[in-house]
């Protein structure tokens, strides 16, 4: 009976610890599980463009690009910071600036580390490696919520990473040689292909290109810079780009005659014709002289 009585209370007291450390050890999942997300998404912005993304910018299907990141994140994010990454561009800035500089980010060395202070937040450090050689430190906090949640995102030193991407050359009159190789790839299926500048005023983040005629007989394309500039190259074939309601000049542009238009520091412009295709280029940037635009136009290959 003695012995009935001890192995009973041995089971007890088994059940009774193995009832106290359960929740210790879902914790500690739950723990684990929320770094483990953390990790994923962090690899996720610091890598890439991938090749669906890459995909999608080439075939200039802006309207995906919303649906990749949401396939990507949505799941590891509250439904309020997905909101707000997507309209800050939180998700898509280094793969847009990596593409837009013909160049991928792949991650070297991750470490992330649950927060001392506050038990919902993890802090990173990660070097990403650039495949045009540079590299790039970038640490920053991720914070959650109780339910493993991402509700923000900060990164201390968020420039370090794109001046990794640049692979822009700066001329001697201060103007940037542009790789115009890219873009004529993007061009090759249009009902005509312009020329395009082999220098910028500036260093070109993208280009976004758009139709403004049904019958493809106008595209405009859109120069963007990595700090906010941007610069218009309109493009008409068989066609004329008025300049009636301008106070022009009579400028040379290389073999060509052109008008110019517009003062320094307010918006200049170019209009001339080389062969079957009409050009304006206009912009209003800052430093800009009339003999910068020039250089510019001259350039176009």
């Amino acid at each position: 009976m003695l012995k009935k009585i001890l192995f009973i209370t041995m089971v007890l007291i088994i059940t009774a610890g193995c009832a106290s450390n359960q929740p210790a050890s879902e914790n500690t999942e739950e723990e684990n599980t929320t770094k483990d997300d953390v990790t994923t998404v962090l690899e996720q912005i610091f890598s890439g463009p991938d090749e669906e993304l890459t995909q999608i910018y080439e075939e200039e299907k802006y309207e995906e690009v919303s649906t990749y990141y949401m396939d990507k994140f949505n799941s590891y994010f509250t439904e309020d910071y997905m909101e707000s990454a997507m309209n800050n561009d939180l998700l898509n800035s280094f793969h847009r600036k990596a593409y837009g500089n013909g160049v991928e980010m792949a991650i070297g060395t991750i470490n992330v580390v649950q927060s001392e202070d506050t038990a919902t937040a993890y802090d990173f450090d990660i070097q990403v490696n650039v495949s045009n050689g540079q590299t790039a430190d970038v640490s920053g906090r991720v914070n959650t919520n109780e339910e493993g949640k991402i509700t923000q995102i900060r990164y201390m030193d968020p420039q370090s990473l794109p001046y990794a991407f640049d692979t822009a050359t700066e001329t001697e009159d201060g103007l940037f040689v542009y790789d115009r190789s890219r873009l004529v790839s993007r061009t090759g299926d249009e009902a005509y292909q312009p020329m395009f500048p082999t220098v910028m005023p500036f260093e070109v983040d993208g280009v976004e290109i758009k139709h403004e005629s049904k019958d493809d007989s106008t595209i405009t394309f859109v120069f963007h810079g990595e700090t906010g500039e941007k610069m218009e190259l309109m493009t008409v074939k068989n066609g004329e780009i008025s300049s009636d309601q301008l106070e022009t000049e009579e400028v040379s542009i290389g073999d060509q005659k052109g008008q110019y238009a517009g003062t320094e520091g307010e918006t200049q412009r170019l209009i001339w014709t080389n062969g079957s295709i009409t050009y304006e280029l206009k912009g209003k940037i800052e430093g800009l002289s009339k003999e910068d635009l020039l250089t510019v136009a001259e350039s176009f290959e």
